[in-house]
């Protein structure tokens, strides 16, 4: 038995405090197109599953954190459903995922991974693959597809699989722990945050749209999803290269931006997910994410581009110290839980998902990925995911790349209709910004 990951804790401390949330789930559906080889497709995942420890992992209930525990002989959830027959398929599927997204996992007895296979027509399939982020994140599910396909193809075609040696989730564990016992561990980091952050206000009221100061004893949810189209996503892409930006640090201009028009504040605190990953666990499954709090202050003077040229510098200083868990931080800084938030740094997050997809060749299936499904909960006012590449697929990709951007909101602060005009807002900024860039922040 081993203790909690940091990553993992916070995973845990959101469902002692909100039970009936299901956040914490995530759900995939890979569509399936062309022959099946239905019994091939299950010895992939039974592989999977012994391969990697991290999906093998179950609480030890004893203690506060509980202590986890690899099972050595758990089996695999697998079932399969016959929706060919259903007068509306996709009707009857979507009644499938939510079922499964909602049921909740017994966290002391692995695997917390389940698949179900949905036959939707003459060589259709839908396979749903619904996990615990107790052992899993973005990264990990990349290696599962990656997996899961090579070793279909090694099964199907005779081609090797040849996948490298994973190490276990345990030895990270066991690794974190012995740097955190270590003199002087992280000091450096925590004086950084100290500094970035003094002064700084974690709360962030929109008003204008619902009253977000009330406590939210349920985090209720949505989730709405918007195509930038290739076009718009290379002019992203091209301009970013020009500047020397990325993608992501112009909208995350832009997006703090959106949030000064509609809270007036020009200093503020974003969250953002990131990989965490330490060297050596490349090919480990597992929960390594962490989140930062992010500080940006806007010169509403400013040209956009100096805007976000001055982001970037954030991202820059930020990044190097992302491995300070955020709930250690938040007591280094004396932050306290307020309104029924189980993590008081921040409120609204803005992250970029951008964990390499698989492309193998010679499957005989056309793969593509729904993944990121949301059922009715949110942890925050606002998440926003920036997904770089929208060709979500296993198969190798050429046509040109959209991105994708994610929308969670909390459904009992904002309706359908305002995170729509929220995105309209952004994406019109956006296309003046790729216009000019010289063009004066507060003018865009």
């Amino acid at each position: 038995m081993f203790e909690l990951s940091r990553s993992q804790e916070i995973v845990w401390l959101h469902e002692e405090l909100f039970p009936d949330s299901r956040a914490y789930n995530f759900t995939a559906a890979l569509d399936l197109r062309g022959p099946l080889d239905e019994q091939a497709l299950r010895r992939s995942l039974a592989t999977v599953l012994e391969r990697h420890e991290g999906f093998r992992l179950e609480l030890v209930p004893d203690g506060f954190p509980p202590l986890q525990r690899v099972n050595p002989d758990c089996g695999l959830r697998w079932r399969t459903v016959d929706l060919r027959g259903e007068p509306d398929a996709e009707a009857a599927f979507e009644a499938l995922w939510r079922e499964q997204h909602d049921d909740p996992f017994d966290t002391t007895a692995a695997p917390m991974v389940r698949w179900t296979l949905a036959a939707l027509g003459p060589d259709h399939h839908r396979l749903l693959q619904t996990e615990h982020h107790l052992v899993h994140d973005g990264w990990s599910f990349g290696l599962v597809l990656r997996d899961v396909f090579a070793t279909y193809r090694e099964l199907t075609t005779g081609v090797p699989a040849e996948l490298p040696a994973p190490r276990s989730y345990a030895e990270h564990v066991r690794e974190q722990l012995a740097a955190q016992a270590e003199p002087g561990h992280r000091r450096e980091a925590v004086a950084y945050w100290r500094e970035a952050l003094a002064g700084a206000a974690f709360d962030l009221p929109l008003p204008g749209l619902v009253d977000s100061a009330r406590v939210r004893a349920v985090p209720h949810g949505e989730q709405l999803r918007y195509l930038l189209e290739p076009d718009l996503a290379d002019r992203l892409r091209a301009v970013a290269r020009r500047d020397g930006h990325t993608p992501f640090s112009i909208l995350l201009t832009l997006f703090a931006q959106l949030l000064h028009r509609h809270s007036g504040r020009t200093d503020l605190v974003i969250g953002s997910a990131v990989g965490n990953r330490p060297p050596g666990h490349a090919e480990t499954v597992g929960m390594f994410v962490n989140t930062v709090p992010l500080r940006v202050r806007l010169d509403q003077a400013d040209t956009a581009l100096t805007a976000v040229d001055d982001v970037t510098e954030v991202l820059f200083r930020s990044l190097p110290h992302q491995g300070v868990p955020i709930q250690d931080l938040a007591r280094e800084l004396g932050a306290h839980s307020t309104a029924g938030l189980d993590n008081p740094l921040f409120r609204v997050m803005f992250s970029a998902h951008d964990a390499p997809l698989p492309q193998l060749d010679g499957l005989g299936l056309e793969v593509s990925i729904h993944e990121g499904y949301n059922t009715g909960t949110s942890r925050f006012d606002l998440d926003v995911v920036l997904i770089p590449d929208a060709r979500r697929t296993v198969n190798s990709r050429t046509r040109r790349a959209g991105m994708l951007l994610i929308w969670d909101h909390a459904s009992d602060l904002f309706t359908p209709g305002q995170i729509d005009a929220l995105h309209g807002e952004l994406t019109a900024m956006l296309r003046n910004y790729l216009a000019a860039a010289d063009t004066p922040l507060a003018a865009l």
